[in-house]
């Protein structure tokens, strides 16, 4: 493994491929950080297709509706982006296999899923997709409406530690997404649709509702529900919706159940379930009054006995994977990552390729000196001073290039005209072979010489300044730079902008920080702080209180970190972050407008608007107010949050 070449994808490692489809291939990989031990799911879209508007919008509307979903029955998507010309998306990395496969093992060995494990299952799916039909967008306040559309066994996926995640919504249907389907075209696996998609109705989330009353159904019975010698058969059987209890397949199935799943399976969506938590709640009900011993570990049994092996190789792999040397990719990513910051450094929003800083006298003096500075990468030239028609200044040129008297090029032209104002033209090939022609005016007459030259030095002295600042790039260009030369008598000629930029920059330090996962929220002081990289710019003889947050984990508090002008750096190693033990806690939904509870978690405020649904708190005893401002009322309340547990609050 230690010989083997791995391909770097950006920031991310790629260890092995679990899917190559048509469009994308869906990876394994290692995100690479100091401390990086972090496996994530890349999908990586072909080049061709990354390239197509229709499948670039497609993809934005998959952003769009998931990348805000953050829930424990829904794999998380962590990153979007377009790495050497092809779109791609990392999410949570499910460890485990999907509901198809699960059936499928099942049907080697003629079993069935027993009854408690099914329901469970999809209890835990109804609980993702609740939370994703009634996701609302913080920053606006408005609801996405989300639709999944593609629910399937395919795309539930257990964990071998016994999680349940919805996968894939590719094609979800939400107010978000650009446009609507078109006419004819059917989204989603076909023996999972729904009646009213064929009657043309506006879909709801009772549509997803029928396609989980389908997976139920065949997880209780390890058949499929609708199954015919071709696809017009099978959408006749959709449409006459006649469903047989599951127990006319397996007699073990209790006749509560079989009520159940011909509920959410009612051909007149209205005869449903209200939503996918109504459905929930029954499945629930049923579960602990026919297994009150039923635990979700049950799951994790049940997982290690079908896949011992796969989990076995897994392990061995991951432990290999986990010796591989990751410090050469890390170095090579953060080569591109300097230069890139170099380049967005020099180049700012417009260009890619170039930045020119034009110095711009306006009209003090009538300045004749056309004076532009222009910083090109491609050809790494650094400095070039172009002096109006006329002037006895000599325009220096990078070695290599022909110059003339009067400080023109094989591949330059001066052209100068006047009327009532003074203009310079210059057109020069860029490296593409294309032309740029860049014009500069000074208002008035020319100057005598003596001017010319008295501005001369202003400008050169403008030029050394900018230089002096930019040190850095120019080592990177030419080797060399100002240090060692500062205590001579150039020096003195900084202006008064330059020594108070000096001496803010000596305000700041910075922190860096080891063992940073890219999930990781960092505060300081209480305040949300984005990172350069794996570092943070902090202000200088000040008391920082550094706080480390991630979802499901304790927050972990460093101690107070000062710096000052001698130690301005400090690195915070971030240690194992503990899992937090977590429950959820939801509201009545009768609270008048305007209520909303008020509590304290790890000595932080906590102010939520009532109704809540499914909130995850760690587990604890807690004491808090519900409130309504409007009414001026308010009452305390007291409850407990257990792990893994959900508390309703009346």
């Amino acid at each position: 493994m230690s010989d083997k070449k791995f391909e770097r994808f950006g920031k991310y490692l790629i260890l092995d491929h679990l899917v190559d489809g048509g469009m994308a291939k869906i990876c394994r990989a290692r995100y690479l950080g100091e401390q990086a031990n972090k496996i994530v799911a890349i999908k990586m879209v072909q080049e061709q297709f990354s390239k197509d508007p229709s499948f670039v919008q497609m993809f934005e509307d998959e952003i769009n509706v998931t990348f805000s979903l953050l829930h424990p029955n829904i794999a998380q998507m962590y990153d979007y982006g377009m790495v050497n010309n092809q779109l791609f998306t990392a999410m949570e990395y499910v460890d485990g296999a999907n509901l198809k496969q699960y059936l499928d093992r099942l049907k080697e060995r003629k079993c069935v899923f027993p009854e408690e494990i099914s329901v469970y299952i999809i209890s835990q799916v109804c609980q993702g997709l609740h939370y994703s039909h009634t996701f609302t967008d913080k920053l606006t306040g408005k609801p996405f409406n989300i639709i999944h559309r593609d629910i399937s066994p395919h795309n539930i996926m257990l964990t071998y530690d016994g999680s349940v995640k919805v996968i894939d919504f590719g094609i979800a249907k939400a107010d978000s997404n650009s446009e609507a389907t078109q006419a004819g075209t059917i989204k989603g696996k076909l023996s999972y649709l729904a009646p009213e998609y064929l009657d043309g109705l506006d879909l709801d989330p009772r549509y997803d509702e029928f396609a989980v009353g389908i997976t139920l159904w065949e997880m209780l019975t390890g058949r499929k529900l609708f199954k015919a010698n071709n696809d017009l058969a099978v959408l006749k059987q959709i449409q006459a919706c006649k469903i047989p209890p599951p127990s006319k397949f397996n007699p073990h199935i209790p006749k509560e159940l079989d009520a159940i799943v011909l509920k959410a399976l009612s051909k007149d969506r209205s005869a449903r379930y209200e939503d996918m938590d109504k459905f929930n709640r029954a499945l629930v009900k049923f579960l602990y009054q026919n297994y009150p011993d039923f635990n979700p570990t049950d799951l994790n049994s049940f997982a290690e006995q079908l896949f011992a092996q796969e989990i076995t190789s897994d392990r061995k792999k991951f432990v290999e994977y986990g010796k591989i040397d990751i410090a050469p990719y890390l170095k090579d990513l953060k080569y591109d990552v300097k230069a890139k910051s170099a380049s967005s450094d020099i180049e700012g929003p417009q260009s890619l390729t170039k930045s020119k800083i034009e110095l711009d006298f306006g009209d003090a003096g009538n300045i004749p000196l056309d004076a532009t500075l222009e910083l090109d990468l491609k050809q790494s030239a650094i400095t070039k001073i172009k002096p109006s028609a006329g002037s006895t200044t000599q325009t220096k040129k990078k070695v290599g290039r022909r110059t003339s008297a009067s400080g023109g090029s094989g591949r330059t032209q001066a052209k100068r005209r006047t009327a009532g104002a003074t203009s310079t033209k210059s057109v020069r090939r860029t490296a593409s072979g294309k032309t740029r022609q860049t014009t500069v005016r000074s208002k008035g007459k020319a100057k005598s010489s003596g001017s010319n030259v008295k501005y001369g030095i202003v400008a050169a002295m403008l030029v050394a300044g900018f230089l002096y600042f930019q040190q850095d790039l120019l080592k990177d260009l030419i080797g060399s730079s100002f240090d060692g030369r500062r205590s001579t008598s150039s020096v003195s000629t900084k202006s008064s902008r330059m020594d108070n930029t000096d001496t803010a920059q000596k305000s700041y330090g910075r922190i860096s920080f080891s063992n940073y996962d890219f999930d990781m929220e960092v505060y300081i002081n209480g305040r949300r702080q984005e990172l350069e990289g794996i570092e943070v710019k902090v202000p200088l003889h000040k008391k920082l209180v550094v706080s480390i947050k991630k979802t499901g984990f304790k927050k972990y508090v460093h101690s107070a970190v000062r710096l000052d002008k001698v130690n301005n750096e400090a690195n915070i190693v971030i240690p194992q972050m503990m899992k937090e033990s977590v429950g959820l806690l939801s509201t009545s939904r009768n609270f008048t407008s305007g209520s909303k509870i008020i509590f304290h978690i790890n000595g932080e405020k906590v102010e939520r608007d009532l109704p809540i649904d499914n909130f995850r708190v760690p587990a604890g005893a807690y004491e808090g107010v519900i409130a309504n401002p409007l009414l001026g009322t308010e009452r305390n309340v007291k409850f407990v949050i257990e792990e893994n547990k959900k508390l309703f609050l009346e």
